[in-house]
């Protein structure tokens, strides 16, 4: 089995679900879908977000995309004791240099330089101060 290389934020996953996805990232997941994976933090909020929705027929598709879908396709990254410690020094530095971040955002970050990974994420700029503190890779394939 092909280890994988590109750790999946939860934008990504929310764009191929869209009935009108970005073409480019639609484009760089089929390229590159067999490297990819997901934190399970970004599972628990792919999971937490359909969950919270009213009951319905789009809550029960969408719900039988991630399970059918996405978890069938990826893999799922766990949170361990390896990352807790890169995560406790990120959000120790990052707090130091008053620049404190969401605690599932330290938390993807630190599953995917745990890893040897890179987050694949929109929200770049988001990510940048942990950068700043750690050895994070990102790469925005919404460009």
């Amino acid at each position: 089995m092909i280890r994988p290389y590109y750790l999946l934020d939860t934008n990504v996953v929310s764009e191929i679900m869209k009935p009108l996805p970005s073409k480019t990232v639609v484009k760089r997941l089929a390229m590159y879908e067999r490297f990819c994976a997901l934190p399970s933090t970004v599972w628990n909020e792919l999971l937490f977000g359909v969950q919270s929705m009213a009951e319905g027929k789009k809550k029960m598709l969408l719900f039988e995309n991630l399970v059918d879908d996405v978890q069938s396709r990826y893999d799922i990254i766990h949170y361990d004791n390896h990352a807790a410690w890169i995560q406790a020094d990120i959000r120790s530095r990052l707090r130091e240099a008053g620049k404190p971040i969401d605690f599932q955002d330290t938390q993807i970050a630190a599953i995917a330089v745990a890893n040897g990974m890179i987050l694949v994420t929109r929200n770049t700029k988001h990510f940048e101060p942990i950068q700043a503190v750690s050895p994070l890779l990102l790469e925005n394939w919404f460009e």
